[in-house]
This record gives structure tokens, sequence and C-alpha cells, in this order.
């Protein structure tokens, strides 16, 4: 297993320290860690990488994890575009003020996955907290209470990262306290249990993280050919249907032209 990271160290949010920690975990595993190493291509036949100095190289294999974040929704876009002076970052999300409102429209909110706020990560903490905000101002304004024009900036308390690294090892930072190993695999697990809404909820997860962690069985995880070739050949079939529906408009256009002379 190779591990790929464009950033110079693992896990850098977190710090040297904890990204070290992860690091060494990771490569008891036998996990080859590549940093500055940037993806630039990927079919699938492999990949193509592009390290600190500039040159590419190619790592052939036929399983791949992307796990470095995703674009935001087109709706960004729409929204930017449909308010003027908003823009959209890198990733697409949508830069708000500082109530979390679309400049020019103080009654319209963005929030999530969707909203770009300096100094908010997109984890769910920042979703968490964005969401509560807004939820309160929208109550407030039904209420007859709000001002939409004067509202309060939104204020993010960070509440600390985890990350989990393997079975019973994670890595922690709350505040200036940084810890790895069982302790923060144990404060992130029971943290994750008691953000989870209802009692029946956090009983299943328990249950099946039991499961999981104790034993050593796990779900069918195999990927067939069929999988594999599944969107190529939706696509090449999407193509045909264009193509055929385009040729039977022609032909009905040539047979009126035909009719018309």
């Amino acid at each position: 297993m190779i591990l790929l990271d464009a950033a110079p160290a693992v896990l850098p949010p977190m710090g040297e320290k904890l990204g070290l920690i992860a690091q060494r975990r990771l490569e008891k595993m036998d996990v080859k860690i590549q940093l500055n190493a940037m993806v630039t291509a990927v079919n699938y036949q492999g990949i193509t990488i592009k390290d600190k100095a500039g040159d590419e190289r190619r790592i052939a294999c036929a399983c791949k994890v992307w796990a470095a974040g995703v674009q935001a929704s087109a709706l960004g876009k729409m929204i930017a575009e449909q308010s003027d002076g908003t823009e959209v970052d890198r990733a697409g999300r949508v830069v708000v003020e500082p109530d979390l409102t679309v400049k020019g429209h103080p009654s319209v909110f963005v929030i999530g996955d969707l909203m770009s706020v300096p100094g908010v990560p997109g984890m769910a903490q920042g979703a968490i907290q964005g969401a509560s905000y807004a939820t309160k101002a929208i109550k407030q304004a039904l209420k007859g209470h709000d001002d939409p024009t004067n509202h309060k900036p939104f204020k993010y308390f960070d509440k600390g990262s985890m990350a989990t690294i393997s079975r019973f090892n994670a890595v922690a930072q709350v505040g200036k306290l940084e810890f790895g190993g069982f302790i923060a695999w144990l404060a992130w697990l029971l943290l994750h249990l008691y953000y989870l809404v209802g009692h029946k909820n956090r009983i299943a997860a328990l249950f099946a993280w039991g499961i999981s962690f104790l034993g050593r069985s796990r779900g069918q995880m195999a990927i067939t050919s069929q999988m594999v070739y599944a969107r190529v050949v939706t696509n090449m079939m999407q193509a045909h249907a264009e193509e055929g529906a385009l040729a039977a408009a022609e032909r009905a256009e040539a047979a009126e032209r035909q009719a018309a002379g």
C-alpha cells in the first residue's frame, strides 16, 4: 500500500508532532509514504504523480482510494453568479459574509461544505456550528426579533481535532494538548458516540464498532470487473444513444426536404 500526499508531512493541520506519530504508525503497518507527491492524472491502469521538483512519474495500480476531498456542489457557482460581488474559492465553496450570508442577500445563508470562511476547517464541527448559528438567526427572523442587515458575525469555536490511524490507534489535538495512541482512539470513539442523535443510534453504532474492532472479519468488499468497467460501458451506451437520436433526426429532416422538393 502506498500513501501519497502533496503536502510535505502527514496530517499537516495537526502539527509536526502528531504528524510524525501518525507516520510512524503507518510505516509499522508497511504503508509506504510518499510526501510532496501530487496526483495529476488517473486512469484504470494507474496514476501520474508530480514531485516537488516538477518531475512526473507513473505508478501502475488497479485500486485507488481518493481521500483528498472533493469539489463543492455546482450550486455554489450558481449562487455566486446570481449575486453581485460573491466569489467561490478553489474548491467551489461560496465566500460568505461574516454572518454566513450571501453578499447583498442578508436572508440567504450558506453553511456546511458549501461555505468558505477563513479559519473554519472543512470538518463536521464547522458545519455543525454554522448550522446552529444560521438556525438561531432564522428563528429570530420568523419571530420578528431579528434585523437581517445587522447580524452578529459567526464565531467558530475550535474544539480540537482527531484522526484515527488504525485499529486502536489515533491522534488528537485539544487546544495545546497533543496525544496519540490508544487513549486518543478511545477519546475519538467516545466523542463520536456522544454526537450521534438518539440512544438507539448510539447503541447500534457501539454494537457495530464492537464487532469490527474486536473481530477480524469484515463485510463483502470484493470489486468485480463488472463494477470497474461499468462506468465506461455506461458512457459508451449514452454516447451511442445520443448519436442514434441525432442520426434519426437528420434522416427525418432529409425525408422532409425530399418530400417538399
